[in-house]
């Protein structure tokens, strides 16, 4: 049964530029609870409005079962802007997720962030890149702090309907003729095995990882169920900590019915699970 929500006022910024690639203006949205309290609180990173790596927007973390979610629960949260596959090929869309992460550890604007407890999550293509901005984090210098500008480190990751592994697709993700996979690396399988293999979750997984929370729709028709059983089943084989959230006659957009819009209850239990997962894993220093 989906929770009963109780809207708090939230804090709001909007616009802020946190870094240029490649004369790209990457930009990013703060909510949290209002008034914004002194004291530090445990921050989560939404990648979202990416459909199939293009363009998109990342407005769609402010869907109320989103972003809003977390905040009216008492998180931080933060939604940074990527460059899409047409301005870029792949790393480029980590790295601007990297570079997003480490203007929180500087936090020039003075926000109430614990940088020692940030999680990240995403859907579709946001919860692959936030699935590898939390397998290949890098942690801050020997003799360094958590709060090291240079730490891209995460302690907990949530992804919902997330591509795993791009050697072994299926649905309508294709890695042997032009698709949104092939525009990500710049080439099919023939000629870009080793970009598909550097951008598969899967084969970054280390015993080092973080817990992850891995959500996904049984039915789904664009990235295959059986990517987030590929990525639960490496992360317990390492001895991380993964649970997988199966939605049972869920397509890509969690619903029964693949056409119907993202919304609706089971989104609000969704985001009910990840408030859950996160305040295990980010509530403690």
């Amino acid at each position: 049964m989906s929770a009963v929500r109780h809207p708090r006022p939230l804090s709001c910024l909007i616009n802020v530029v946190y870094a240029r690639a490649d004369s790209v203006e990457l930009a990013l949205d703060v909510l949290g609870p209002s008034p914004l309290p002194k004291t530090p609180l445990p921050t989560v990173v939404r990648i979202d409005g990416l459909p199939a790596w293009g363009r998109g927007t990342r407005s769609t973390a402010m869907l109320p079962f989103a972003n809003p979610l977390l905040a009216e629960a008492g998180f931080l949260t933060v939604a940074p802007s990527v460059r899409h596959s047409g301005q870029a090929v792949f790393p480029a869309q980590l790295d601007d997720v990297r570079a997003a992460l480490r203007w929180l550890r500087r936090n020039p604007l003075g926000l109430p962030i614990a940088a020692d407890r940030i999680g990240i999550w995403g859907q579709s293509a946001g919860g692959h890149l936030a699935a590898l901005a939390g397998l290949t984090g890098s942690p801050c210098p020997s003799g360094g702090t958590a709060e090291d500008e240079w730490d891209t480190t995460v302690r907990a990751v949530v992804t919902i309907s997330g591509p795993s592994d791009l050697l072994h697709t299926g649905g309508q993700m294709l890695n042997d003729q032009p698709s949104p996979v092939t525009a990500l690396v710049g080439g099919d399988v023939t000629t870009h095995r080793a970009q598909l293999r550097q951008a598969s979750p899967v084969n970054h997984v280390t015993s080092s990882a973080p817990p992850f929370l891995l959500v996904h729709g049984r039915l789904d028709e664009t990235v295959p169920y059986e990517q987030s059983e590929r990525l639960h089943a490496a992360l317990r084989a390492a001895g991380v900590e993964s649970e997988i959230l199966a939605i049972d006659g869920g397509h890509h957009n969690l619903q029964a019915d693949p056409e119907s819009p993202y919304d609706g209850p089971v989104w609000y239990d969704v985001g009910a699970a990840a408030i859950e997962f996160f305040d295990r894993h980010l509530r403690q220093p």
